[in-house]
Parts: C-alpha cells; sequence; structure tokens
C-alpha cells in the first residue's frame, strides 16, 4: 500500500510543469544508505593525508622520492613521429600519490573533449557547473553508480540484453534488474512507460527503481544505436517518473554509418548527457574499446552536485587512477591534439568496418539461413539469434565448445538468467577472418547436424547455469575463441 501511494504521488508530482522544469539540487533521495552516513572527517584531517608544497606535511603516509625506481620514460606513439620523453620535474609526481580528479593539463584536456562532443558550457558556468573524475575504467564507473546509488533489494531498469559485467555486479549488491524490451532503435518507450505505470501490479514485491541503465550507441550485445527522438522519448519518460539515467557509453566513438564533416570524420549522434536539462544524467566512458583495454582509465561526468560523494568512493577505493596511465595519456593527447585524436578514432572506425564485413562475409557463407542478424551499427560485436535453438548456453557448452570454439552466450547479457535464450554474441573486433571462417563453418555444422542428434531439452522453458550433466567429455584446450568472455571495461 505504502509502495503504492509512493508511486502516485511521484507520478501526481511530475504533472506540475514547474516540477519538470526545475534543475534536480538535492539527489538525497537517490543515494543509498552507505552515502546517506556522513563521513567522520574534519578538514584538517583531509589535509593531513595530502601531499602539499604548501606547508611542512609530516601526515600523509607517502614514501620518499629516492625510493622512486623510474628515473626517465620515453613514449613512442603510433602516427607520432617524434619520441616523447617526460620531463625530469613530473617523474616524482607521477610516481607519488596524487588528488583527483586527476593530473590538471589532463583533466583540462578532457572537459574540453567533453564540451566538444556533449555540447556542455565550460565546466564552471553558474548554474551549470558540471565536471569529470577519472576511473579506473568505466567498470570502476559502473561500481560507484552502484555504490552511490543502489542498496540490496533496490530496482535498476535496464534493457533487456544488456553488459553481463554490470548484471554480475548487480547480483552480489543484491539488486533486482528489470530489462525493459527493445526494438531495433532502443527502449522501447511504451513498453519503459507501461512498467512504471504498472509496476505495483507487475513487480509488487519489488521497490521502485531509482534509475534507467542504457548503453546508446553500439549496445551491447546488439549493435544498435538510439536516435536522438528515442533519446528524447526515453529522458521525457525518465523526467515524468523522476529516474536517474546511468548512460554507459564505452562504443560512443564507434560509431560507423554516420555522414562525414569537411574534415572527413563522422558526425555522432548526440549522447543523453547532451539532452539533458535536469543534471539526472551521470556518463561514462572509456577508453578501453578504441585506444587500450589495458591503460585501465574511464572517465565519470555529471553535475558537479555529485562530485563530492563519487570522489569520495573513488578515493577510499583506489585513491586515484595510476598515474603512470595519466601521464601516458597526458602526453599522447597534447601531442596528438583535438584533430589527431579524431584521426585516430577514424581510423578506429575504419578498421572495425572492414572487421565486420568479413565477419559477415563469413556468416552469409557458413550460416545463412541457420541464424537471424541484424548489421550492428556501432561497436564491437555482432547479436546472433540460433534459429533452431532454445538455450544456446547448452547448445555452445555441450555441442560447439568440444569443437574449440567459445561465443558469447545470451544468458550473460540476460536480467533473468533462468530463462533459455537463443543468442550468441560474436566480438567481430578481435576476429581475424581466416579464423571465422574455420569457426563459423564449425558452428554451421553443429546447427545442420542438432536436429537428426539433439541432446537439448527443447521443451523446458528454463536452464539451470550450473547444470553440466550432459557434458560427457572434458573439454580440449581452446584453440580458437571468437569472444574474450570477459566482463571487464
Amino acid at each position: 500500500m505504502d509502495l503504492e501511494f509512493n508511486i502516485e504521488s511521484k507520478k501526481e508530482n511530475s504533472n506540475s510543469k514547474e516540477k519538470e522544469n526545475k534543475l534536480i539540487t538535492d539527489y538525497s533521495k537517490f543515494f543509498s544508505l552507505r552515502n546517506t552516513t556522513p563521513v567522520q572527517v574534519t578538514p584538517i584531517e583531509l589535509k593531513s593525508f595530502v601531499v602539499s608544497k604548501d606547508y611542512y606535511q609530516f601526515g600523509a603516509g607517502v614514501p620518499s622520492h629516492l625510493f622512486f625506481p623510474i628515473k626517465g620514460l620515453k613514449f613512442q606513439f603510433q602516427y607520432v613521429d617524434e619520441t616523447i620523453e617526460i620531463e625530469e620535474d613530473n617523474l616524482g609526481t607521477l610516481q607519488q600519490y596524487s588528488q583527483l580528479p586527476g593530473f590538471p593539463k589532463l583533466i583540462e584536456w578532457l572537459r574540453e573533449l567533453q564540451k566538444r562532443y556533449h555540447g556542455l558550457d565550460s565546466y564552471d558556468t553558474e548554474g551549470k557547473e558540471w565536471d569529470i573524475l577519472l576511473t579506473t575504467g568505466s567498470q570502476q564507473g559502473l561500481d560507484v553508480m552502484f555504490k552511490v546509488f543502489l542498496d540490496r533489494n533496490d530496482s535498476l531498469l535496464t534493457e533487456r540484453y544488456s553488459y553481463g559485467g554490470m548484471f554480475a555486479l548487480s547480483q552480489p549488491f543484491g539488486v533486482n534488474t528489470i530489462g525493459i524490451e527493445m526494438d531495433d532503435r532502443g527502449v522501447i518507450p511504451d513498453q519503459l512507460q507501461y512498467v512504471l505505470k504498472n509496476w505495483c501490479t507487475l513487480h509488487r514485491d519489488k521497490k521502485f527503481p531509482k534509475a534507467l541503465y542504457v548503453i546508446p550507441h553500439g549496445q551491447n550485445p546488439t549493435g544498435i544505436i538510439y536516435d536522438l527522438e528515442r533519446k528524447r522519448e526515453i529522458y521525457n519518460i525518465c523526467r515524468e517518473w523522476d529516474l536517474l539515467i546511468i548512460e554507459d557509453d564505452p562504443h560512443f566513438f564507434l560509431q560507423f554509418e554516420n555522414p562525414m564533416n569537411e574534415k572527413g570524420h563522422r558526425i555522432l549522434e548526440k549522447s543523453f548527457l547532451k539532452i539533458d536539462t535536469d543534471d539526472r544524467v551521470v556518463r561514462l566512458d572509456t577508453f578501453s574499446k578504441f585506444l587500450s583495454s589495458g591503460i585501465r582509465m574511464g572517465i565519470i561526468t555529471c553535475s558537479k552536485k555529485l562530485m563530492p560523494i563519487f570522489n569520495l568512493e573513488v578515493t577510499c577505493a583506489i585513491f586515484h587512477p595510476s598515474g603512470l596511465t595519466q601521464a601516458m595519456l597526458e602526453a599522447l593527447f597534447l601531442r596528438w591534439g583535438y584533430e589527431g585524436f579524431e584521426n585516430h578514432v577514424k581510423r578506429v572506425q575504419d578498421i572495425l568496418i572492414q572487421k565486420r564485413k568479413d565477419a559477415i562475409e563469413n556468416i552469409e557463407k557458413h550460416l545463412k539461413g541457420l541464424v537471424t542478424y541484424r548489421v550492428p551499427n556501432s561497436g564491437l560485436y555482432l547479436w546472433l539469434k540460433l534459429n533452431n535453438v532454445d538455450c544456446s548456453l547448452t547448445f555452445i557448452r555441450d555441442i560447439v565448445f568440444p569443437r574449440n570454439v567459445l561465443f558469447g552466450l545470451g544468458i550473460s547479457h540476460s536480467p533473468d538468467r533462468n530463462v533459455k535464450s537463443p543468442y550468441i554474441r560474436v566480438t567481430f573486433s578481435y576476429l581475424e577472418k581466416e579464423d571465422g571462417d574455420v569457426a563459423f563453418k564449425i558452428l554451421g555444422d553443429c546447427l545442420r547436424s542438432l536436429n537428426g542428434n539433439n541432446n537439448i531439452d527443447q521443451d523446458k522453458k528454463t536452464v539451470s547455469v550450473n547444470d553440466k550433466s550432459s557434458s560427457s567429455k572434458p573439454h580440449q584446450p581452446l584453440i580458437l575463441q571468437l569472444q574474450f568472455h570477459q566482463q571487464i571495461r
């Protein structure tokens, strides 16, 4: 009864035009319990933990610069002719504890990058203040979102199929993830509205959601792009029901079909952050998918009102991202400039377009009529439906994997791991054409033989992910893997 009253009250309040047009100034209703408990640290204590040249500092637990092993550092980057050397004065900085949000020159460069691509005013514009915070990849950014906003038994709306690492994170947190049906343009607005309007009937035993989690460009795993009209529809529904939007966008720069500007660079779609008028969008970016996954560097971008609590979460977890990584990115980006950055993005896009073409040629050669798929507009993945298979988990595990081929599984991307999925994910960015020719032939042979030798119980509607009873032979060493099945960003 209380839940019903709260939802109706929220709906009633949202009808007020004054309410709709007002910025979110107080996020406390969204915070998790851990972030409504004040931190017992005084300002002078905080100063005592931080290295400073402004006063004699004996409180911080920092090592002497005499311990530091790096005496010189040079980088040779692709598409940069000269060797870049880190100045001697900066070597101590990158080997010592530092402060968030990050190295000043790198932060300044990245703020400008976000302004360019997401239509933001200057980060310190009065009434529109925003900022960025560095994380060790957007996976840590996502971990911060869960810690700041979600308690056990809270609810989070997601896409029907979404990033497996988010679902893996939600399980130990005890968060209810509710998938909203999608089409080729993303989450279906009518379905989102229906779920919210009928929450007390559909999910009577669950708390009303605080946020919607979306991957709008190169959606993982489907490869679709939310167009601007669809984004606006979803954004307005989130305003109506007072939901935050967590915009996780690792493939933003990997858009393929967009028109070119006068410099020959693709004009990228507008993000949810760009259309945000209420400060309800928290954006996660990463360099993992188009620069290097090993450098482990991501960005949180949002209203400055949220920065202190995000800063505290990152500080308590890791203090700060690697100084060595920050120094490397700072040197690279300052040397590239924004035009060099865009040139690199264009090269990556062109490589992926060719790899997508190669993968599709192999699919048409070996799997025609056996799978259903759409050509992805963006990202790294092909999302294949196996036409005569109810459960890709048991099919891949028991029939395909013993032949040394492994794909991503539909169940890994689903909010309900007990419901069968006929889908597999293929990471075409990692796939060499020759390997794909071998692997897709094996997959095709397995699918063709399925009707004559079906070891999969097609009648059950659910599957146990721990059931290995049908695997009678031990797996041979994996010699060909189409998908790194690591859920890390």
